[in-house]
């Protein structure tokens, strides 16, 4: 089932995914490294990674806004609610009865298996529910709730956060525009009639 689908049954919007691209010539998950964001990235660092693909600021919110479904393994945040650089060795960022909600369900040496919702409120519906998570400090990664704590990009969580229609559009947009990076061809790629064999 394709990216799309999963987006509206889940209740966001349908798009059309441009067609015509060839499959890579290598599957290797090193390949990966350094080009997604990581969970502790601060703005600057996901500015920079997103503008490398052509994408602004605005996108990259937008693009974010997929953290309202999906979930994350407890070690990818754990560090916000139990070894932060303050004397509470919490995130102040943090939502407090989020940060001891995440304790509950992630204590220390939690099995590595265990893995929490990106979305509190709504894990199972494609809406603006992340970006009004954000306002109330219930983003799960410091690269979510940074959107909201740093005033540069504040004002696009605000105005997702106000209106599904608005953020739909904007993740549409930025979602076809991100389809284009490194797109290949049959010079630099094949078509697989087996996915798992190149």
């Amino acid at each position: 089932m394709a990216t799309r689908d999963v987006i509206a049954l889940a209740g966001g919007s349908y798009y059309e995914v441009e067609l015509g691209r060839f499959d890579g010539l290598r599957s290797k998950d090193s390949d990966v490294n350094g080009k997604l964001p990581e969970p502790g990235f601060n703005l600057n660092q996901l500015n920079t990674l997103f503008k490398h693909h052509g994408l602004t600021r605005t996108e990259m919110i937008a693009l974010s806004g997929a953290h309202t479904v999906g979930f994350s393994h407890c070690n990818k945040f754990t560090n916000r609610v139990y070894n932060f650089k303050t004397t509470s060795r919490v995130d102040p960022t943090l939502d407090l009865k989020y940060a001891a909600q995440l304790k509950s369900m992630c204590p220390r040496n939690v099995d590595p298996r265990v893995a929490v919702d990106m979305d509190p409120v709504t894990p199972h519906a494609f809406d603006n529910v992340y970006f009004k998570n954000l306002q109330k400090g219930k983003g799960l990664f410091t690269s979510d709730q940074v959107l909201f704590t740093d005033s540069r990009s504040k004002a696009a969580v605000n105005a997702f956060a106000s209106s599904n229609k608005i953020f739909h559009a904007n993740f549409v947009a930025a979602m076809t525009k991100l389809g284009r990076v490194g797109v290949k061809n049959s010079h630099n790629g094949n078509i697989r009639t087996d996915c798992s064999v190149i």
